[in-house]
């Protein structure tokens, strides 16, 4: 289950959870807690775009259009992203 959400997301798409879970052939539950284990094993990190700002860290990945910006929204995305340990499964996964 783990190396197939991996593939997915190394397809770097826009995808869903309940897009993403009829991808895998698992529950939107099940896919959940599998992205929740992947991130604290180091294989993935969250991404947040939307209401959460990073501005007070010097990075603003919302471009300006955020709550703490003055851009109101009632949405907040979340976003899957390889980390490099995530990258080299993915790689070895491909090369067998």
């Amino acid at each position: 289950m783990l190396t197939s959400i991996l593939e997915v997301l190394s397809r770097k798409e826009s995808l869903s959870m309940t897009q993403l879970s009829r991808e895998v052939g698992y529950s939107v539950r099940e896919l959940e807690s599998a992205l929740e284990q992947m991130e604290h094993m180091g294989y993935i990190r969250r991404e947040l775009f939307g209401q959460f700002c990073n501005s007070n860290r010097g990075i603003n990945r919302c471009s300006d259009h955020c709550e703490g910006c003055g851009f109101l929204s009632s949405e907040t995305f979340v976003f899957w992203v390889l980390t490099e340990k995530g990258q080299i499964m993915v790689g070895q996964n491909h090369s067998k």
